[in-house]
């Protein structure tokens, strides 16, 4: 099956967006955001084809149809690929590099248990330069 996952994504894209949805929220908890970004979920995944659902949080207003998309993609791909997507797997993917991580059990409009939903992190999270190097080597000073 592996071969074809090229050749079979956009098909396996189309069949997820009819047969699960995203649901999107205002995020509520300060841990994945600030204020007026929003959280993301798609449900349908663990009902249609026992894959645990997605979930992105803290995502700002101007993102939210990069991360459906970036969703709706993985969901697909993970209809014709052999490769899971397990906890604490890296994946880079078009809007970049994502870790996976376990999500919490919920019970709102829609409840599930932690093990039926993978969150989608940010693998980058830490800006790594050198700042400080950069002003001494051009002389500046504290």
């Amino acid at each position: 099956m592996e071969d074809n996952v090229e050749d079979n994504i956009l098909e396996s894209v189309e069949i997820v967006q009819q047969t699960t949805n995203v649901v999107l929220t205002p995020e509520t908890e300060s841990r994945f955001g600030i204020d007026g970004t929003f959280y993301l979920y798609s449900t349908g995944m663990k009902d249609n084809y026992d894959l645990p659902d997605l979930e992105i949080r803290g995502v700002p207003g101007m993102l939210i149809n990069a991360a459906v998309q970036t969703i709706n993609e993985i969901n697909g791909y993970r209809l014709v690929s052999d490769k899971p997507f397990l906890v604490g797997h890296k994946v880079d993917w078009a809007f970049g590099k994502i870790r996976i991580e376990q999500g919490d059990d919920w019970n709102g409009r829609v409840e599930w248990k932690a093990e039926d939903m993978l969150r989608l992190t940010s693998l980058l999270s830490d800006v790594e330069c050198c700042v400080g190097c950069e002003c001494e080597k051009h002389g500046v000073t504290e």
